[in-house]
């Protein structure tokens, strides 16, 4: 029956979309404005399109008697799902995974393992090796050490143990593995295994990674069975659950919501969406998307959640859905006070839930009286739950990146993505044939601010002289603690003689700036040393060495400055 009611509108709106087309492709330039009303209509019609050849392939994927995303027999058991869309997305959800593993290393090995409670075993879901069990007991010392929070286990140290994970084979000991918890409601329902043939190609980034996509596993799941437990038309679940397919580990907040959107536009009818997250620890929330009718309240305006309507979900976690919202919440304005008079009348706003709190609103409107109905609430209520998920998600990643990239102290970039952030770089300055400032500055007598004053201390200097080496460069360029009391910046499309202006205002700034804390104050100073790419040479690390040399021979003259490889008649040093 789906694939009856399906084929005929598919091949109709088809007819019409290449008949628009037609008309677009030879109309007259005469007719502009015409041509982008068309423009227009052609790419609603790509996205209908679309959507609709999904559904029409599902309805060719299974039989007559079947519909699309049948309810299991017990809604707790997503994984077992009976339905057809969702086995897809859990089969992606798995997928996914794997990929992101082989892209951090094509020499990694990982699979996915679930729980099976009736015979207590860990029962393998996918892998990209024929190295993994199809099963690994519970009991297992070594998984068991790994669900406890331990990120990294050696074959060396648990030698029988392993054995009960791989097939047989003969070992190096110098293999590790890792595991990420999958969990279900608080409790540990499985695991993402990956293993490593040596430990040494192991990098902080990509365990930090590693270590979290069973949380990714966790979070699909959870939509899964939300959407399992509400009853919702066919056609709209199949559309989430294309959605959430879509969406991968490394979407971004605009990508996220532009999908919400097209989603949201193909359920309802609306003359103005309009989603808003809270600002952290604010009062206030700020406008993320709008979609139809455009009044001052653009993307980006932020509006007090308290005494507006479109704050309302978010500080009580309340449903809004009015037929004529003057009447019905007459002490409040959509946004603002001062707003003027507004043609909205009915509404339907949902709060948008993130890791159980009320963070955010989803709002719909239109300018006339036609209510939104009990079954549009419940639907666009489950949107704003499944959004929720996916901007935690969001934020779960971010940390994730950042923790992985970044200098847990000071902020900035750590080693190793500096280090990938110059190979980027050398290669973009390469094709453009750009010129690059390389400069690696160290700290002067730092060691004796940890012996007198203790490591808080050191820690002080150490994220004010990040702060102030960060505000005097550009977004562009790259700033990286390179380690200790080291620092490493990147001034791109730049040359050295250039970049002496921003280098010896950098040394300037800290060693005027007034270092105080606890009543003790000290005064900083910083060497620094340059060498420019592609001129002394078009090797990172030769770059970086040239640089040091130079931060050094900056030290000898009495430190506080800041020295260009080879060109030393050209730079100050600024205690001079």
């Amino acid at each position: 029956m789906a694939l009856k009611n399906n084929l005929p509108t598919f091949t109709r709106t088809l007819t019409a979309f290449c008949l628009v087309l037609f008309i677009f492709l030879f109309l007259p330039d005469s007719l502009s404005n015409l041509s982008i009303y068309l423009k227009y209509l052609l790419l609603a019609g790509i996205i209908g399109l679309l959507l609709m050849y999904n559904e029409v392939l599902g309805s060719l994927s299974i039989s007559p008697d079947q519909e699309i995303g049948v309810k299991p027999t017990e809604p707790e058991n997503v994984i077992g799902s009976d339905s057809k869309t969702t086995g897809a997305l859990y089969e992606n959800l798995n997928l996914l995974v794997l990929s992101t593993v082989k892209a951090l290393n094509p020499k990694y090995e990982s699979a996915v393992y679930m729980i099976d409670p009736e015979s207590q075993v860990f029962s393998l879901q996918i892998s990209n090796s024929d190295s993994f069990l199809n099963s690994i007991q519970v009991s297992n010392a070594m998984i068991g050490t790994l669900l406890k929070g331990t990120s990294v286990v050696y074959q060396k140290d648990n030698g029988e143990a392993w054995n009960d994970l791989f097939e047989s084979k003969t070992w190096r000991g110098s293999e590790c593995v890792l595991g990420s918890p999958i969990s279900l409601h608080g409790i540990t329902a499985g695991f993402v295994l990956t293993k490593i043939g040596h430990f040494s190609d192991l990098t902080d980034s990509d365990k930090s990674v590693l270590t979290s996509l069973g949380k990714y596993i966790s979070y699909g799941l959870e939509n899964l069975e939300t959407l399992e437990k509400h009853i919702i038309g066919e056609d709209n679940k199949a559309r989430i659950l294309d959605l959430l397919a879509n969406l991968n580990i490394k979407s971004d907040e605009t990508r996220i919501l532009d999908q919400f959107k097209y989603l949201i536009r193909t359920v309802f009818h609306y003359d103005r969406l309009t989603v808003s997250l809270q600002i952290e620890n604010d009062s206030n929330a700020i406008i993320k998307l709008v979609d139809g009718v455009e009044d001052e309240f653009l993307k980006n305006s932020e509006f007090p959640v308290n005494g507006s309507l479109h704050g309302i979900p978010i500080v009580n976690g309340e449903t809004i859905i009015s037929q004529n919202w003057h009447e019905s919440h007459p002490n409040f304005s959509r946004f603002s006070s001062s707003e003027p008079e507004s043609d909205i009348k009915s509404v339907l706003g949902v709060p948008i839930l993130i890791a159980g709190e009320s963070k955010g609103s989803l709002f719909m409107e239109r300018l006339t009286g036609r209510p939104y109905t009990d079954s549009d609430q419940k639907t666009l209520d489950l949107l704003g739950r499944v959004l929720g998920s996916s901007l935690y998600w969001l934020i779960e990643y971010e940390k994730i990146y950042q923790n992985a990239t970044h200098d847990g102290l000071s902020k900035l970039l750590n080693h190793q993505t500096y280090k990938d952030r110059f190979a980027e770089e050398i290669q973009r300055a390469k094709r453009f044939q750009h010129h690059m400032a390389v400069l690696i500055f160290d700290l002067d007598k730092f060691k004796r601010i940890n012996d007198t004053l203790g490591h808080p201390y050191g820690d002080y200097v150490i994220q004010t002289v990040a702060k102030i080496m960060s505000k005097n460069v550009r977004t562009v360029d790259v700033v990286a603690r390179y380690g200790g009391e080291e620092f490493a910046i990147i001034l791109i499309n730049t040359t050295a003689k250039m970049a002496m202006v921003v280098a010896q205002r950098i040394v300037n700034n800290i060693a005027d700036y007034p270092f105080s804390m606890d009543g003790s104050e000290v005064t900083m100073t910083i060497s620094g040393g340059m060498a420019e790419y592609p001129t002394h040479s078009e090797d990172m690390k030769e770059l970086i060495k040239l640089s040091d040399q130079a931060m050094y021979d900056a030290k000898q003259k009495g430190g506080n400055g800041i020295l260009i490889h080879g060109y030393e008649e050209n730079a100050t040093i600024v205690g001079d």
